[in-house]
């Protein structure tokens, strides 16, 4: 059922972003994601997961401890992968 999951791993460039790897070996870049501070909760920060070659387009998530999760399962589910 489905295909195995594709391991990815993540590199900061900044405290406000990192780079999404994925592939053997986790070496193909395949998008970011972007730390800002969320415009209607006051302290609270957004995490904007932008995938190359994604045409359902960026997925925020408010828990940063959700933030693996969904880009593993954004990334399992390409089309092409």
């Amino acid at each position: 059922m489905g295909h195995p999951a594709t391991a990815i791993r993540f590199s900061r460039t900044s405290p406000e972003e990192s780079r999404i790897y994925a592939g053997q070996g986790g070496t193909d870049y395949v998008g970011d994601v972007f730390a800002y501070d969320d415009t209607f909760r006051e302290n609270a920060r957004v995490y904007e997961i932008h995938l190359f070659e994604d045409s359902r387009g960026p997925r925020r998530v408010h828990d940063r401890s959700k933030v693996r999760a969904t880009a593993q399962r954004m990334v399992d589910t390409l089309w092409w992968r």
